[in-house]
């Protein structure tokens, strides 16, 4: 696949899912220098000899320069795909309007001879957040919404554990990750079934655990409840409002907002999970068209529902640095673009930079002596996606891989071209971020749990047999069959097979999830020895240590 160079030609191309990446930022810094904490990131290999060297900034507007370090950065991209073991990987960078980049590297499928094309259309997570915000600053624009209003006045059932929250909270409060709940809480939610409207509802019961508009703690559920607030002021669903109001103005023509439309696209990625697989090591799992849970994301929508191939992320990247106008076309002001890009919560006090905030929907990092960016990561059940800016420089770059876990390919391309482009040290950040990812991996087998050499005896099967309920999950059902225990639950029902592991303390898998799944079940019981309750590990929320508490009923 050829590269598209406006440089070359002379053409101006019109076209017909983060804190992970936070983490990396704080290892390409400490790799640089001394951290009070101790140690840097792991010594990580060079990906290869195309890596521009510290201290020399290409001069962007020289075509000859700009052309060079291009070709260089398509070397280091690709052999940086290679070693990642990605199958599927496309990259755009847009300057001045332009499309200067535009490739697609590996194929669709492992093992097949099916191209990545500029046409392959991948998910993209929570680079969908911005659309969302984009539909809430259209939305202000045309006077039906202000960044200051409360939710409750546009979603009545929004509620926090807190009344005087609930009352306080507003849109920008929704969009800047500023709620106080726990960092990803509800992951799980749409795993087992529950719709938009039940997970608006279940945020009231989400425990706090810092005070309202305090610190930065990453969010989907709030992302959802924005969604409803579009609905209700423009009378039209979110998925309508992309397609009339960004997708088509924009000529996105790959773009679109459900699985179906996914799976229909003549031209798309086969999605990969990362895990541990049954004989104990990590690898990537292809992810079966008709698995259970390719819904996932798209019932959490406005906070990473979108698929899109690198055209179509071309032409919003060029409408983000644009001012809000593409083609001749205004479809945001000035003010509501700067509104969005504008910080609001500091994400962290580390040495990575002076400036580094969560805007709405977008993340802001800069140090000084060099230029801010602008940016945001996203991650689907079988994707990862970034798309990075540098405003001042009207400068972006867009990368998506198919595969979720085990990796952070984009993110260590997208950063590895910003400071290869403006000469900052570290510059391969791909081999930084593939050295972190290889050490999780590690840390993901050593954290298996390991069963007690002499185990305690469960009660008889029919002592745990039973309902119990959840204010989340509803009823859970443990039911006995020939001897074995299974435990189910959720809106549409999981099933987990249960197998004993240390007296009241069983070992789950889950036959819908697939193989990596581990996780246990543990019942209380009461001073009489009679079950009262279980704490079940979850699917996603599992990563964040959230366990779900049954009450015997």
């Amino acid at each position: 696949m050829k590269w598209i160079s406006a440089y070359d030609t002379g053409m101006r191309v019109s076209f017909p899912g983060l804190c992970a990446v936070v983490c990396v930022l704080i290892l390409v810094a400490a790799a640089g220098c001394t951290s009070p904490g101790g140690a840097g990131p792991a010594a990580a290999t060079p990906v290869s000899g195309a890596v521009q060297d510290t201290g020399r900034v290409i001069d962007l507007n020289d075509p000859a320069a700009l052309k060079a370090f291009l070709e260089k950065f398509d070397t280091y991209a690709e052999t940086s795909r290679e070693k990642a073991g990605i199958s599927g990987m496309a990259v755009a960078v847009v300057k001045d309007g332009n499309v200067i980049i535009m490739k697609g590297y590996g194929t669709k499928t492992v093992g097949k001879a099916d191209p990545v094309t500029n046409d392959t259309v991948f998910q993209i997570g929570s680079t969908s957040k911005a659309f969302t915000a984009a539909l809430v600053a259209m939305e202000v624009d045309r006077g039906r919404m202000n960044w200051s209003d409360p939710m409750t006045q546009y979603v009545p059932d929004f509620a926090m554990s807190d009344p005087w929250v609930t009352k306080e909270y507003t849109i920008t409060d929704s969009l800047a990750q500023r709620s106080g709940i726990g960092d990803h809480w509800g992951m799980d939610l749409a795993t087992f079934g529950l719709d938009r409207a039940d997970m608006i509802h279940t945020l009231r019961y989400a425990e706090p655990v810092s005070s309202f508009r305090s610190s930065f703690m990453y969010q989907n559920v709030p992302f959802v409840a924005t969604g409803a607030a579009i609905e209700k002021t423009s009378g039209k669903t979110w998925e309508d409002n992309l397609q009339e109001r960004i997708f088509t103005p924009l000529h996105m023509t790959g773009a679109s907002s459900t699985y179906a439309a996914f799976q229909a696209s003549p031209d798309h990625v086969t999605l990969y999970r990362h895990g541990v697989l049954s004989n104990n090591t990590t690898g990537a799992i292809p992810i079966d068209p008709d698995w259970a849970f390719n819904n996932v994301s798209y019932e959490f929508g406005p906070a990473g529902g979108i698929n899109a191939n690198i055209q179509d992320m071309a032409a919003w990247t060029i409408f983000q640095l644009g001012n809000g106008s593409y083609n001749g076309q205004q479809l945001i002001s000035p003010a509501g673009m700067a509104y969005m890009h504008t910080p609001r919560t500091p994400v962290s006090d580390t040495m990575i930079s002076q400036k580094n905030y969560y805007c709405q929907a977008w993340m802001y990092t800069g140090q000084d002596g060099t230029p801010d960016i602008v940016w945001h990561d996203g991650e689907t059940l079988g994707s990862h996606s970034v798309v990075l800016m540098v405003p001042s420089r009207n400068l972006g770059i867009v990368v998506l891989a198919n595969e979720a876990g085990g990796t952070a390919l984009p993110d260590g391309l997208a950063f590895a071209f910003y400071r290869q482009a403006f000469g900052l040290a570290n510059p391969d950040v791909s081999a930084i971020v593939q050295a972190q990812a290889d050490k999780s991996n590690e840390q993901l087998l050593a954290d298996q749990p390991v069963r007690p050499a002499r185990p305690a005896e469960p009660l008889a099967p029919e002592k745990y047999t039973g309902s119990y309920t959840n204010t989340i999950y509803g009823k859970a059902v443990v039911a006995e069959q020939a001897g074995n225990l299974t435990l189910t639950f959720g809106k549409t029902p999981v099933t987990f097979d249960l197998s004993p592991w240390d007296g009241n303390t069983f070992a789950s898998t889950c036959p819908q999830w697939g193989p990596d799944y581990h996780g246990q079940v543990m019942f209380a019981t009461g001073r009489d020895g009679t079950v009262t309750g279980l704490t079940t590990s979850l699917i996603l929320d599992k990563d964040f240590k959230r366990d779900a508490a049954f009450v015997r009923v």
